[in-house]
């Protein structure tokens, strides 16, 4: 989840409770506001009814008594049980024309008017009340909604923008390669934290491009060096085999060198591809046909092939193409194809099936899986054989690394299966 997303969520998951603790606080005030309001209403009509009874102005009263706006009844208290001559209450009083209890707000007040006590009940109908509630909630509503769409909006453009810098700095990091010999620019920002880590970025690049330099320098120069003394002893020691003043013994202890120089020589080239692929120096992307690649690849080993009575079974159901480097292409099958036929048995077999999207080359051999943790890994031999070196599925995994590609291995019925396919 990305980090803008995230703080929005979080924005999200925080504000909804404070939403509702607003409308709730909201609600409250506003339903006090309007009853003190309606109270001081009530009150202001039982001053008027004690005005009218003072003046003694009966058609007034009559008329509120008529109307059922208020009831006045003479009385011998002056004031109620609990001292208070005013009480307010809420009550439900029959509408007539609606012939339904409606809610209202009551106020009993005793008054005294020319020695004499009146009871006076006057009340208000609370559903107007109610209704002007219910708008100026629902308007609150729509209104903190509004405010809440607007704040997420402008977070998430906010931090978007704020942010930027940080994710060209990711951008930057994922596209960097050493081999390139380039520090990408990085975005200016008013932010000291960005400032800082685009500094620390750069000077990082900076010192793992002269660390690359210095490592491919000393890499070609070392298989330089050990090339050619290793091509002037393999010469030698060919001269030598051709003697002919050579007891048995002589031949064996040179043959052993001979083989050693070999082993040597192969050991030295695989790590120079290895280091060759590990830092993208094959740049060239091609569609590759994996088919006519296994095609060379059976024909380059076919004498080995031949010399262990291997039987090999295609089942092409389409073609497969790759986009990767040709010749990386070729070295991922032969070193495929050479390790099934390496860790062969005599007259064993070879599966090699080619789908839409994947490879999958199957050999009979050790009848035990081979060792996950340590299969792709450099210099794990999985068997005594003096020609392996330990570097041919190590290789044959960074190719398929840097080409986007997955390489699998399974054991099924006591046979080893290798999967290429595309990432997913």
């Amino acid at each position: 989840m990305k980090l803008i997303t995230k703080t929005s969520l979080y924005y999200l998951l925080l504000s909804i409770p404070i939403l509702i603790l607003s409308g709730f606080i909201c609600f409250h005030i506003l339903t006090h506001k309007v009853r003190h309001a309606n109270d001081e209403v009530l009150v202001n009509r039982i001053k008027l009814i004690e005005q009218y009874l003072v003046e003694n102005d009966t058609v007034s009263l009559q008329f509120l008594v008529k109307t059922k706006e208020a009831e006045i009844n003479k009385t011998l208290k002056n004031n109620f049980s609990n001292g208070n001559k005013t009480i307010f209450s809420d009550t439900l009083i029959l509408d007539e024309a609606e012939n339904e209890m409606d809610p209202n707000r009551m106020v009993s007040s005793i008054v005294r008017v020319k020695k004499a006590n009146y009871l006076i009940k006057i009340w208000r109908s609370s559903i107007e009340n109610e209704e002007l509630i219910k708008g100026i909630l629902f308007l609150l509503v729509w209104i903190l909604l509004a405010l809440f769409l607007i704040s997420m909006i402008l977070n998430f453009w906010i931090s978007k923008k704020m942010w930027k810098p940080f994710y060209t700095s990711v951008s930057n990091l994922e596209k960097f390669r050493a081999s390139d010999n380039e520090i990408p620019p990085f975005e200016d920002s008013t932010i000291k934290e960005f400032t800082a880590l685009n500094k620390s970025l750069a000077s990082m690049m900076s010192k793992m491009i002269a660390d690359y330099n210095a490592q491919k320098k000393f890499t070609e120069n070392a298989s330089h060096e050990i090339q050619t003394p290793l091509a002037v002893i393999k010469s030698k020691v060919d001269l030598l085999i051709q003697s002919e003043n050579l007891d048995p013994i002589d031949v064996e202890l040179i043959v052993a060198i001979d083989d050693a120089c070999s082993k040597l020589n192969r050991l030295n080239k695989s790590l120079l591809l290895l280091t060759k692929i590990e830092n993208r120096q094959f740049k060239t992307i091609e569609k590759v046909s994996v088919e006519k690649v296994l095609d060379s690849s059976l024909l380059l080993f076919e004498d080995y092939i031949k010399e262990k009575e291997i039987t090999i079974v295609k089942n092409i159901e389409t073609e497969f193409w790759i986009n990767m480097n040709p010749d990386l292409g070729l070295v991922f099958i032969n070193n495929l194809i050479q390790n099934a036929i390496r860790h062969n048995v005599d007259e064993g077999s070879i599966h090699i099936r080619i789908k839409f999207n994947k490879i999958i080359i199957e050999n009979t051999g050790a009848i035990e899986p081979l060792n996950l943790d340590h299969l792709f890994k450099r210099f794990q031999k999985n068997s005594t054989s003096h020609l392996s070196i330990g570097l041919g599925l190590a290789i044959a995994n960074e190719i398929a690394e840097v080409s986007g590609l997955v390489l699998k291995y399974k054991f099924i019925n006591n046979k080893h299966r290798f999967i290429l396919k595309e990432r997913d």
